[in-house]
C-alpha cells in the first residue's frame, strides 16, 4: 500500500492523480491546483491573459469547468475547479506555454486530519492504515507519529490524514470504536527573531532574546518587551493578542479545510465585520468556529 514508510511516517502508494480522481465519491468544496516553475529559483511568468486562455483551451478539454485562475504572491498560478477530471488534466501538465512546470494540489482543501490515541507505538503504520480502511469508509493518505522533543522516543497519538473533508466522529479499530480528536497545527514562530510570519530556517535576521527583543551578549537583564506588539511581556507569552490571533487562525484552518493564507484572510474579514457589522455583515458571511 505504501511507497514511503518507516516507523514514524507512511504515505499512501497511490499517485496524486488517482487520489484526486477518487474525490468524485467524497465530500469536498473545491480542488485547487498549483502550477509552479520547474526551476524552483524562478517564478511563473505573467503572460497576456488571452494567450493563457488560448493555451488552456487547447491543453485542457474540460477547461469550461475551471472556476478561477489567479497568480499567487509566491509567483505561481492557481486554478480552482470542482471537477476531479479537470483537476487531473491540470496536474498532468509538464509545460505551461513555454515554461517547464511542476503541478501539485493543495491538500488542505481535499483532505481531513485528526488524531487517534491508544495506539501502541510498536504497531506498524501500514498495518494501522489497512485496519482503518478495512473497518471504516475512508481512504488513508498519510499517517504520522510524533517524536518526543530532544529525544527519539515515539509517543502517542497518531496523526491520520484521509481523503475528503468529512471528519468521522469515531473510528473502529480491532473491534474498538474510538472517538477522534481534531488536529490543529502548532504556531510557526521563528526561533531567531520570534515573529510569526516565517520559520527559523528561512530567517535572515540576527538572533535576539525573546524576553526583551534585544540583540546583546550575556544574560538578559532588560524588562520584558514583545517584538510583535511592543507589549510588556516576552515574545513567547500565550496570553498576548498576537498569539491568540494566530491560534484562532490555525483553528479556522483546521475546521474549514483551508490553507493558512486563506484562514488569515477569513479571520481579518471576520474582525472587520465585528468592528462594523452594519457595513460588512452582507459582504462577508459569519465564519464558524471563531
Amino acid at each position: 500500500m505504501a511507497d514511503k514508510s518507516n516507523s514514524t511516517y507512511m504515505r499512501c502508494g497511490k499517485s496524486v492523480n488517482e487520489l484526486v480522481m477518487r474525490l468524485g465519491n467524497l465530500q469536498y468544496e473545491e480542488i485547487n491546483i498549483i502550477i509552479s516553475n520547474a526551476d524552483k529559483t524562478k517564478k511563473m511568468p505573467q503572460t497576456n491573459p488571452f494567450l493563457v486562455q488560448d493555451f488552456i483551451k487547447k491543453s485542457i478539454n474540460r477547461h469550461q469547468l475551471i472556476d478561477n485562475m489567479r497568480h499567487t504572491r509566491q509567483g505561481k498560478i492557481q486554478f480552482t475547479t470542482e471537477d476531479p477530471i479537470c483537476a487531473v488534466q491540470l496536474l498532468s501538465l509538464t509545460k505551461f506555454m513555454d515554461t517547464d512546470v511542476s503541478p501539485d494540489v493543495i491538500w488542505e482543501n481535499i483532505s481531513a486530519r485528526f488524531l487517534i490515541t491508544d495506539i501502541h507505538t510498536t504497531t506498524p503504520l501500514e498495518e494501522l492504515a489497512n485496519e482503518i480502511q478495512d473497518k471504516n469508509d475512508c481512504l488513508v493518505v498519510e499517517l504520522r507519529r510524533f517524536v518526543k522533543l530532544n529525544s527519539n522516543k515515539v509517543i502517542s497519538p497518531v496523526l491520520i490524514i484521509i481523503l475528503g473533508t468529512t471528519v468521522p466522529e469515531t473510528i473502529k479499530l480491532w473491534f474498538i470504536r474510538q472517538r477522534i480528536q481534531p488536529f490543529v497545527d502548532r504556531h510557526r514562530q521563528c526561533n531567531k527573531c520570534f515573529v510569526f510570519t516565517h520559520g527559523t530556517r528561512t530567517c535572515d535576521k540576527n538572533n535576539i532574546f525573546f524576553c526583551c527583543g534585544g540583540d546583546h551578549i550575556g544574560p538578559c537583564q532588560q524588562p520584558p518587551k514583545c517584538v510583535n506588539c511592543s507589549g510588556s511581556h516576552n515574545a513567547k507569552s500565550r496570553s498576548y493578542p498576537v498569539y491568540i490571533q494566530e491560534q484562532k487562525i490555525l483553528e479556522l484552518k483546521s475546521h474549514n479545510h483551508i490553507t493558512i493564507g486563506e484562514a488569515g484572510i477569513s479571520f481579518s474579514r471576520k474582525m472587520l465585520n465585528m468592528r462594523n457589522p452594519s457595513k460588512h455583515c452582507q459582504l462577508y458571511p459569519t465564519l464558524k468556529n471563531l
